[in-house]
């Protein structure tokens, strides 16, 4: 080893921990780390609060007490001086240089808490030695054997660092709990509610995340190409939907002003019509008043000849006759809203919203139902036939339905379904659900289909001779029930659905479908 290096390594060995420098009035410490007396009293006094603690092993110690010149380091540290060497020179200046080339801490740079005078930024944070440290500290603290095994973090301020230990014993974060996803300290591992948890080191636990982040990121990056193709439907939809109101409400408008077109020229013909005759009999009412002033004066006419000819003239002048009113009736307008075409656009409407409502819902899961039958061995078997009981007269009272009608095996709790039921063969039936005690259903009552919601009647409406299936659905989701008449089976899908009645129901599940038939029987689809 030459004398350069030799020189060199002593020089680090004589270097205080503080300010970097050469020893200058070296002390020790109870725990054996030697300082200069004056960079010990100035971390002093940077920390007034609480026990002083030695800047490198944090062991506690009392500078006031305990500071004892070290005689043996000054006298190595008075030799070294003696016999300085080119190296030393050119470290100062280099070191010169650095700190000329440094300038002052911007906002938010941490700063090394081992710099006295002038910090520098950190480079590293030791979680061990909660400490901040730059590029000279962090090399002094990486030559130092006990400190090797210290875990060190990039620069993070004192939030952060508490962030990093357990909140209950103040120790490392150093493990992950597998049964509750987070991450605690070794005390948490014997003595918390973790105890017997399925526990792995946190090195452990950040391989298993490293190796899960790809699938979980490309899980993540599908779901949102999923969410925007879905945002990008929607946006469809919904520039399809306002145009398609705004056509609908161009047509309304079309039509309101053709109406009222149509209303101003049946005006203007009946006024003119009438404007006429007004005219015409104000004619003949003035030639009438003329006469009755001619005969006025006629009647003072004392010669006969005269008197004569002049009533004859008066007399003998062409008067139509005058029309009477009675039996007269307005003309017809020529649109009447009377309250049947009230009534089918109101229904048209609501079909509209319904299939509209329907385009943009998933579509209701179909359901093929059944019910429970009574053999005559004794036992239950399923079917999909509901018969009609003996001897029920066809007018049924409600004790009488109670009593003879069946549920379905199948309950409902949640989501959209439906089922069909063939009503071509059964006369008075009844169909819909059955929630707790309440019963939401539609029932034929003669030549009426009537809804009932409790015991309370919902709707009275003429039953179609077309009505053969009907389609119940129940929309759990909504609280909404529905009943269409569903006997279209070909052509146009959107044709072999027309909504019967739809009804709001109570929020109670589960929720049974229900059958009776006075005559004949259902068949379920």
């Amino acid at each position: 080893m030459t004398r350069p290096t030799a020189l060199a390594g002593l020089a680090e060995e004589l270097t205080c921990p503080i300010c970097l420098d050469i020893y200058s009035t070296p002390v020790s410490l109870s725990c054996g780390h030697s300082f200069c007396k004056q960079c010990v009293q100035q971390s002093r006094q940077l920390r007034p609060q609480g026990p002083f603690r030695c800047p490198l092993c944090h062991s506690q110690a009392d500078p006031a007490a305990e500071l004892q010149p070290n005689v043996q380091l000054r006298s190595i540290v008075e030799k070294f001086l003696d016999a300085p060497t080119q190296e030393k020179k050119e470290n100062g200046e280099m070191e010169s240089e650095d700190e000329d080339k440094s300038s002052g801490p911007e906002d938010g740079v941490i700063l090394c808490d081992s710099c006295l005078q002038d910090p520098q930024p950190a480079v590293k944070t030791c979680l061990t030695c909660e400490a901040s440290l730059c590029q000279a500290h962090l090399s002094k603290h990486r030559t130092k054997t006990h400190l090797k095994d210290h875990v060190l973090v990039e620069p993070c301020d004192a939030q952060v660092l508490a962030e990093r230990r357990c909140h209950q014993h103040s120790k490392l974060l150093e493990c992950y709990c597998k049964t509750d996803s987070v991450c605690i300290c070794v005390m948490c591992c014997v003595t918390s509610s973790h105890k017997n948890h399925e526990i792995i080191p946190l090195e452990e636990a950040f391989g298993q995340v490293q190796k899960a982040f790809p699938e979980t990121l490309k899980a993540l990056q599908e779901r949102e190409a999923v969410l925007n193709q879905s945002i990008a439907e929607e946006s469809l939809r919904r520039n399809w939907l306002e145009s398609l109101f705004e056509q609908m409400q161009l047509q309304l408008e079309n039509t309101k002003a053709e109406v009222l077109r149509a209303l101003r020229q049946n005006e203007e013909q009946q006024l003119s019509k009438i404007q006429t005759q007004i005219q015409k009999h104000q004619e003949e009412k003035d030639a009438a008043s003329r006469d009755i002033q001619e005969l006025n004066v006629l009647k003072h006419q004392k010669d006969m000849l005269l008197f004569t000819k002049a009533f004859e003239a008066i007399r003998t002048r062409k008067r139509n006759a005058v029309p009477t009113t009675a039996g007269v009736t307005l003309p017809t307008p020529p649109v009447i809203l009377d309250e049947l075409t009230t009534d089918t656009n109101l229904r048209l409407f609501q079909q509209f919203l319904s299939d509209m409502n329907a385009s943009f819902k998933e579509p209701p899961v179909c359901e093929h139902l059944t019910v429970s039958v009574r053999q005559l061995n004794g036992f239950n078997s399923n079917a999909t036939r509901v018969c009609a009981p003996s001897s029920t007269p066809y007018a049924f009272t409600n004790n009488q339905r109670a009593r003879e009608q069946v549920q379905s095996n199948q309950s409902f709790s949640g989501g959209r379904h439906f089922w069909e039921v063939d009503t071509s063969n059964a006369t008075g039936w009844k169909l819909g659900i059955v929630q707790q005690s309440v019963e939401c259903y539609l029932q034929t009552f003669v030549d009426r289909l009537r809804v009932f919601k409790g015991q309370t009647m919902i709707a009275d409406k003429g039953c179609p001779v077309a009505l053969k299936v009907v389609r119940v659905e129940l929309d759990c989701r909504r609280n909404v029930l529905s009943f269409y008449n569903a006997s279209v089976k070909d052509g146009d899908p959107a044709e072999s659905l027309r909504l019967v009645e739809m009804l709001s129901i109570p929020s109670s599940y589960p929720a049974y479908a229900i059958f009776y038939t006075s005559g004949g029987y259902l068949q379920l689809l």
